[in-house]
């Protein structure tokens, strides 16, 4: 009785560790930095295993805003995947403005949502004006 229950305990948890492991995590932003004059990039010499600062300039003739809902993705196989913790994370729905030939700095934190991140190329994602801007940096 009790090897059959060790085999069934194993079993279920073979089968929690493949269910898991099938969802597809593949970027669902397949165009990026559409939106014209707006740029976002990686603050020089912030870039940590669980955070970063990231610049993001309205080079526009118009105020743009954001809400601080990110994506963070890692490039595997030459393909964006997204860490399954950033999917749709979002803090409030305030929204904040940058005007026209300003440039915003903005804080990420993500040891909560994903951990921290190792060696790889990377991108993180904010939605401005809706529209996804990204900025992408290598973890050495």
């Amino acid at each position: 009785m009790r090897k059959k229950c060790s085999i069934l305990a194993a079993v279920l948890i073979c089968l929690l560790a493949f269910v898991g492991c099938g969802k597809d995590y593949t970027t669902q932003f397949s165009e990026v930095n559409q939106l014209e004059g707006v740029t976002l990039e990686l603050q020089a010499d912030t870039l940590k295993s669980t955070s970063a600062t990231f610049l993001l300039t309205n080079g526009s003739d118009q105020e743009v805003s954001y809400r601080l809902l990110y994506h963070l993705e890692e490039k595997k196989d030459g393909v964006w995947e997204e860490f399954p913790g950033t999917a749709g994370a979002t803090w409030g729905e305030e929204t904040t403005a940058v005007a026209a030939g300003e440039t915003a700095e903005i804080p990420i934190n993500w040891k909560t949502l994903c951990g921290g991140i190792g060696k790889g190329e990377y991108r993180i994602i904010l939605l401005v004006n809706d529209m996804p801007v990204a900025a992408e940096f290598t973890q050495e």
